[in-house]
């Protein structure tokens, strides 16, 4: 007999409460950590907002150095460390990631899941590629096609109904599985795959339409398939704390042009600002030997201060590198987007890919072709003919988008035609990926596109 045995090491690390707030406060939205700063400032007395009057954080900041050392600060290996176990997620995530417990998983099943849901967007669509999900993953987890799919085949079992799907037509579909059966549901599958786009305000026109592409259906099948239509949710996530509509959307940063080039500037209105109240920090230097309770107080303060200035700085830092990365964008539009991945941007800036994920997270830039996103900006690469690296997905749709509106009306192009068309431009793209980005953009197919007489 020969046994085998062997020696793993893990390392592990417990987030003391000071990263732990960090890490809160850097994922948040601006309009989340307004709501949070208010919450600090009624929990902390040693907290206020700063007048324009009163001396800075820093001078305050200094002054008290003998009352808390520097040492409590948040900074160094073990801050950049600790942007990998961010685990703070919005109301509608988190109501998906505790349902993973409530299936029968295995621990890889329930990581994979995880992930996925992690991916999803505001509507809580899954609308990025598995491929994608593995690009912009760390090498490390060694992510399979094959078991995400299995993961993204479960998420699509939670509630609510239609989570995870790819499109609206998709979640409505999922939803529409979850009724008991009837030729209505039957029926309300065939008009959402086959003729949603054709779905107009008025019913009856409704029913008169589809009862001649459906002869063999009665007007009241059509009506109660309608319905049925009807009561499904075209958005999963919708009527959760993170789906809730936004009146104005305020950006984090400025993109200008000057004479020297795009610059990024904060948007000093989106950032927060407190400070140690001055009257009770000299009280308390007065005092000296203050009670534990004060201190910690103290100390508290000081690390809300500081979380806050490190998400204005890396929010800032990402920023900037994608204007210097992305710069043609900014000249000449979506076509000049280049393919950017988030372990780009962590390489260059020598963070996490999860800090950059989580800087990017309802981070919004606003320049003068409008307001985006941060995450709008990342985007993987499609192949072309030639050596380089690429162009973005993003590029090929604006390039797809122009073809379309250059087109003939009496002769559009078909999908096949319009992937002829991007290969003389050095971009080779299958025809199902052609037709994902036409649907993607909301152009419906050749046929329907033409105009007749």
């Amino acid at each position: 007999m020969n046994p085998n045995f062997g020696l793993k090491l893990k390392q592990t690390q417990q987030l003391n409460q000071r990263l732990q707030q960090a890490l809160r406060v850097l994922h948040m939205s601006n309009q989340d950590i307004e709501r949070e700063v208010e919450d600090w400032l009624q929990e902390n007395p040693l907290l206020e907002r700063p007048e324009s009057d009163e001396f800075s954080d820093a001078e305050l900041n200094n002054s008290l150095s003998a009352a808390l050392p520097r040492s409590n600060q948040i900074g160094g290996d073990d801050a950049e460390d600790a942007w990998l176990n961010v685990a703070e997620e919005e109301d509608f995530n988190a109501y998906l990631h505790a349902q993973v417990c409530e299936h029968p998983l295995s621990q890889t099943e329930a990581a994979h899941v995880h992930i996925l849901i992690d991916f999803l967007d505001d509507q809580g669509y899954f609308s990025d590629s598995l491929s994608e999900v593995i690009d912009h993953t760390p090498l490390d987890w060694m992510l399979d096609e094959d078991d995400l799919q299995n993961a993204l085949d479960i998420l699509q079992t939670f509630d609510p109904p239609g989570v995870a799907a790819a499109d609206i037509t998709e979640s409505l579909m999922l939803q529409l599985m979850r009724q008991p059966p009837s030729p209505e549901r039957q029926l309300a599958g065939h008009l959402i795959q086959s003729s949603f786009e054709q779905l107009g305000k008025n019913r009856q026109q409704n029913i008169q339409r589809f009862q001649k592409m459906y002869p063999e259906s009665t007007p009241e099948s059509i009506q109660t398939a309608l319905d049925l239509i009807a009561s499904l949710n075209p958005y999963p996530a919708y009527g959760f704390a993170s789906a809730e509509p936004t009146a104005y959307i305020q950006p984090d940063v400025w993109v200008r042009e000057t004479a020297d080039g795009w610059k990024v500037s904060g948007n000093e209105a989106a950032w927060p600002k407190i400070q140690i109240n001055r009257e009770y920090a000299e009280l308390l230097q007065d005092i000296g030997d203050a009670s534990p309770e004060w201190k910690e107080k103290l100390q508290e303060a000081r690390q809300k201060i500081d979380s806050l200035e490190l998400r204005k700085s890396t929010v800032i830092r990402l920023a900037e590198y994608i204007v210097e990365r992305q710069e043609d964008f900014f000249i000449f539009g979506e076509i000049g987007l280049v393919p950017m991945l988030l372990k780009d941007a962590a390489a260059e800036l020598e963070l996490a890919e999860s800090t950059i994920s989580r800087a990017a997270n309802q981070k919004y830039l606003a320049c003068p072709r409008g307001l985006f996103a941060l995450r709008y900006f990342f985007t993987q690469a499609v192949s072309t003919d030639s050596d380089n690296e690429g162009v973005s997905q993003g590029a090929v749709k604006a390039m797809l988008k122009q073809l379309v509106d250059s087109e003939n009306a009496h002769k559009p192009h078909s999908d096949e035609a319009l992937v002829q068309l991007l290969k003389q431009q050095g971009v080779e793209i299958a025809r199902r990926t052609v037709a994902k980005y036409r649907e993607s953009l909301g152009i419906p197919p050749a046929h329907k596109r033409k105009l007749i007489g």
